[in-house]
């Protein structure tokens, strides 16, 4: 009796193992997470939350993959809790993709734990030419794609449509020149003379002179080093090229229509409140600019003016994208597989309609629900437009001491025009401050 009762027993645990494999197999140990560390709040916020769902549902369930978005306040925010991770060298602390605006470039691009995008594309036999050239290159550092443009967006002339009908005007500005007679036009006082609209309202930081002295003559860098994506930028070039004079001359005579004002914060809400008539502004502000308008006005929209007739470049890709991390996980096929989604034609189509990012996978522009949005809301289209028609080498600069330069840009011009300094003058002692900028950078790096 006992064999038969061996043979049973042995049978059964046979049984019993065979029928725990499915069991096993999807194990949580057997599941491999992704951490995302994001910026996204509010709108994009619940979009991010949308994508990972649909992601960890579909994808991600038939590959064990799941995916944790973390929230970790403003990019800024972000990248310094990165830095402070990599500075201390806890390596496996760090989360496989982390999304950093272009000021944080400076600070990741050259770190040996960055995992360049390009490679896991070539791994994968991702063709990369899907990606908007403008977009690829905004992330590219010297001829290789380190990160993945997600958050993409360009910058637009945001114009209160009934205030332009009111003062007679048919057409939004498309050059400084024409910016000024159409302020002009917009202003209104009250009885005492004091400005209760102005026609514009802006600061010209980095963000904007990206673009303004960028277009000029088809395409001019601000930094050599194209703009930092060869190198480390040693030196400014807009002082040498005549861009920043040329510029400031226009926007000296924009200010001596009395109808510019210095306004460095809440903007959106100058212009939703009908004090400003109009402003610049990135497309991915679009929908939070139209629920603040509301009914109070028709809003238009408008590609960002030009310098001068001759400034034929366009916009630069501005926002931000998805850096890969080494976190000695060896994960970073399943973050691929996680960046390859977020960058699919569906994913962006819905991105975009939800942010107003515009989207950066070419096939989009091809579907019939990108389409069919568009119709619905013409003012995307402008944007799309805009960016498809600039030079795609106009790139942001990736420079050090980004913050730092972000501000000698606005006080600068701030001078010149309380203290009515020179353009000349006024570009000189930009370029004095900057240049010293990356001098005291480099020093540090010897």
């Amino acid at each position: 009796m006992k064999r038969p009762l061996l043979l049973l027993t042995v049978c059964l645990v046979a049984l019993s193992q065979l029928f725990a494999l499915p069991e096993r197999e999807n194990h949580p140990l057997d599941v491999v997470t992704i951490t995302w560390w994001h910026p996204n709040s509010g709108i994009a916020g619940k979009a991010t939350e949308t994508l990972i769902n649909r992601f960890n549902t579909t994808i991600g369930k038939e590959e064990g993959i799941v995916v944790q978005g973390v929230y970790q306040g403003k990019a800024n925010d972000v990248l310094t809790k990165t830095k402070a991770i990599m500075q201390s060298q806890t390596t496996t602390d760090l989360p496989d993709l982390v999304q950093l605006d272009g000021a944080a470039v400076l600070d990741i691009r050259d770190d040996r734990r960055l995992i360049a995008m390009e490679r896991l594309a070539r791994e994968d036999g991702y063709d990369l030419s899907q990606i908007l050239e403008a977009a690829r290159l905004s992330v590219t550092y010297k001829e290789t794609m380190i990160a993945m443009p997600f958050n993409s967006s360009t910058i637009l002339l945001y114009y209160n449509k009934s205030a332009f009908d009111e003062a007679g005007i048919t057409a939004p500005p498309r050059t400084l020149d024409e910016l000024a007679e159409a302020a002009l036009k917009l202003k209104q006082t009250d009885a005492k003379g004091r400005v209760t609209r102005y026609g514009f309202a802006n600061v010209p930081t980095t963000y904007e002179l990206m673009c303004w002295l960028g277009q000029q003559n088809g395409l001019s860098f601000i930094t050599d080093e194209e703009n930092g994506h060869t190198g480390i930028p040693t030196r400014v070039l807009f002082d040498e090229n005549g861009t920043m004079v040329n510029f400031l001359a226009k926007w000296k005579a924009l200010y001596a229509t009395g109808s510019l004002e210095n306004l460095t914060s809440d903007l959106n809400g100058a212009f939703a409140s009908g004090r400003v008539a109009m402003i610049v502004a990135s497309t991915s502000n679009l929908t939070t600019i139209e629920q603040m308008v509301g009914d109070r006005f028709e809003l238009a929209v408008a590609p960002f003016p030009m310098v001068d007739e001759a400034a034929t470049g366009g916009v630069n890709v501005g926002g931000g994208a998805l850096w890969a991390l080494d976190n000695k996980s060896g994960h970073a096929k399943e973050a691929w597989q996680f960046v390859k989604f977020l960058a699919s034609p569906e994913s962006q189509l819905y991105w975009h309609i939800e942010t107003g990012y515009f989207p950066i996978h070419r096939d989009t522009y091809e579907m019939e629900g990108f389409k069919e949005h568009i119709r619905e809301n013409p003012r995307s289209a402008v944007a799309i437009r805009q960016l498809l028609e600039s030079n795609p080498r106009l790139q942001g600069i990736w420079v050090p001491s980004a913050y730092q330069i972000y501000y000698t840009f606005q006080s600068g011009i701030l001078k010149m025009l309380e203290e009515n300094r020179s353009p000349e003058e006024t570009s000189r002692a930009i370029a004095r401050e900057i240049n010293g900028y990356f001098a005291e950078f480099l020093r540090m790096q010897e």
